[in-house]
């Protein structure tokens, strides 16, 4: 009985850490994926595209739209002109342009003191 019991909160504590792993990954939403590029920085802007810089340094060519792209800074939604270097952005792609595209673009507020 006393093995049982054992094997019984083992079996718990097990699912306990398995489900609090996958509830973290599922919170943890600052991956680069095949449609999103998330928090990199901006090294230059024109008005048709921007180059950016990814956390392992390598360097993509997006391609903006002043009418099609839309960029939020905080709370408020500003023109793709307003985009600046050094600036972290998270850009979503749009999947079904053959080159890249940014169908949107999100500025992080940087705090100070706190650089990516």
């Amino acid at each position: 009985m006393k093995t049982f019991n054992r094997a019984i909160l083992g079996t718990l504590a097990l699912m306990l850490m398995l489900g609090a792993n996958v509830a973290r990954a599922a919170t943890l939403d600052d991956n680069d994926t095949e449609g999103r590029l998330v928090n990199v920085r901006v090294v230059e802007v024109s008005d048709e595209r921007i180059s950016v810089l990814t956390r392992e340094g390598v360097e993509h060519v997006i391609a903006v739209c002043q009418i099609n792209t839309q960029v939020k800074r905080g709370k408020q939604y500003v023109h793709c002109k307003d985009l600046r270097v050094d600036d972290v952005v998270t850009i979503v792609l749009d999947e079904e342009k053959p080159v890249k595209f940014a169908k949107n673009i999100e500025v992080r507020e940087m705090v100070a003191g706190n650089q990516p």
